[in-house]
């Protein structure tokens, strides 16, 4: 367990965080941790109560996403998100998130908003660095890696290829253009996921979209999703018809992000392992 002087260093970053927000004009928001449905993430695996069936929620994406599409525009929340099976030197089952959405901002303006959140809070001073999916490949030898793991899927060789320590080294490095296979809620121009993610120093800190408002393509991606899941043999959840119905409605165009506050913690505080930051 942390002591008090950690804990307290830790809730003085914690506010920090929130009045970043609050200065640029964001509305904090509050929503639900347990939902009837749930995302469909083939990479996810999530926690489902006794029936009638729940879930706890792996972001707040969707319920934030409903409040967008009711004439909410700048929005924030800072929550907890449960991930079943994640757990590790910079995982656990249950972690701190901060989620927010940006009306008319480009994934690029988006990017600079989130470097501009990191060096505040760690007190840094990193330069962006931009580096697209395709780049990031192309000094790794995926034919070896199949024929030294000849059970691993394609994504499984990509995510090992993605894990490389020297991402983000000295630098707040975005991995950008995703191929459209990677799109999940992003929108997709020019056969090019507008998705990206922060590495810093070899650890991701978040994972955003210039997001998909089109509720028949959001269709279309959950039923392949389920697809994926049933042939991975995983649990296949409730689709969410409540977000589906306020894309149908009219999201307006935004950007958005999902950034883990505990990492950003560690590397604030100089920390190794998640649990130098959680009580418990």
């Amino acid at each position: 367990m942390i002591n008090i002087e950690t804990w307290k260093l830790r809730q003085s970053l914690h506010y920090k965080v929130r009045n970043f927000f609050l200065k640029r004009g964001l509305l904090e928001v509050d929503v639900p941790m347990l939902s009837t449905a749930n995302g469909t993430d083939p990479l996810l695996d999530y926690f489902e109560t006794l029936p009638p069936t729940h879930y706890l929620t792996t972001s707040p994406e969707f319920y934030m996403k409903r409040l967008l599409a009711n004439g909410y525009k700048d929005i924030f929340c800072l929550t907890h998100a449960f991930r079943k099976g994640e757990c590790g030197e910079r995982h656990n089952c249950e972690f701190n998130m901060a989620e927010w959405y940006r009306t008319g901002f480009s994934a690029e303006d988006l990017q600079q908003e989130i470097l501009d959140l990191v060096n505040e809070i760690t007190g840094w001073n990193l330069p962006l660095k931009r580096t697209t999916w395709k780049q990031l490949f192309e000094n790794i030898d995926i034919e070896k890696l199949k024929a030294e793991h000849p059970n691993w899927t394609q994504e499984d060789l990509e995510d090992y290829a993605i894990s490389e320590p020297d991402l983000g080294k000295n630098c707040a490095e975005f991995i950008v253009d995703y191929p459209p296979e990677r799109a999940a809620l992003a929108k997709v121009r020019n056969n090019i996921a507008c998705r990206f993610e922060l590495y810093v120093n070899g650890m991701e800190l978040c994972n955003g979209y210039e997001e998909l408002t089109d509720a028949k393509e959001q269709q279309r991606r959950f039923y392949e999703d389920i697809k994926k899941r049933e042939k991975a043999k995983k649990p296949v959840p409730k689709i969410d018809k409540d977000f589906l119905a306020a894309l149908e409605k009219g999201m307006p165009e935004c950007s958005g992000v999902a950034l883990g506050l505990d990492r950003l913690y560690m590397l604030a505080m100089g920390k190794k392992d998640i649990s130098e930051v959680w009580f418990f």
